[in-house]
């Protein structure tokens, strides 16, 4: 049994520890630079247990009325409504693919999923890697690089987002992106040389 997933026509690139998506032109050009790369994103969904932070995906929920909530719908569902049910039942997956039942409660419904992604919907490919951000790429910004993006909302709801400037797209981007990630802020272009004068101190 595998978990639901979705698939998105983006690039996903590894930096580091760190794994990201990005869409937008140049998004080929950009992941092209990493070490790893792959499109399109197959992206899947977990939340931690409680006891070990150990990712179990969803496959199925049932509330206290005995409703059931299959796939992605189920996952929606336990974003929305979990909390206020924690002796509900999940059924899942965890990373090694070894399925279980647990009560919501057992569950850390409180923070946002965690997003994998993979370069295929196969056993072979699950779970993929964990994702830290999605980046969008763009042309027409007042900032070297800003949070935000246009991102699906489930996709986005598991991620912090930022909108890259294409005249950025190069490996000046692999250095700006972690510390930006580590510190959220709009950097202008204007204070972009201060920024990675400070990065290289």
């Amino acid at each position: 049994m595998l978990p639901p997933h979705e698939t998105f026509p983006y690039h996903c690139l590894s930096l580091g520890t760190l794994t990201f998506v990005v869409s937008g032109e140049g998004a080929e050009h950009l992941a092209g630079l990493a070490a790893r790369s792959f499109s399109p994103v197959v992206a899947r969904y977990a939340y931690p247990r409680f006891e070990t932070r150990a990712p179990f995906f969803p496959v199925m929920a049932a509330d206290d009325l005995g409703k059931l909530y299959q796939g992605l719908d189920a996952l929606d569902w336990m974003a929305g409504s979990g909390l206020l049910y924690p002796r509900s039942d999940a059924m899942g997956v965890w990373v090694d693919g070894s399925e279980d039942q647990l009560f919501l409660k057992e569950l850390d419904l409180a923070v946002p999923p965690l997003a994998f992604a993979a370069a295929s919907a196969g056993e072979a490919d699950f779970p993929g890697s964990l994702l830290s951000a999605a980046i969008q790429i763009v042309s027409q910004s007042d900032h070297a690089i800003t949070p935000g993006g246009d991102f699906p909302s489930r996709l986005s709801a598991c991620l912090p987002t930022f909108q890259l400037h294409a005249d950025l797209i190069g490996l000046m981007a692999f250095d700006l992106i972690p510390h930006v990630l580590t510190h959220p802020r709009p950097i202008s272009f204007e204070d972009l040389d201060d920024f990675l004068s400070g990065m290289a101190g």
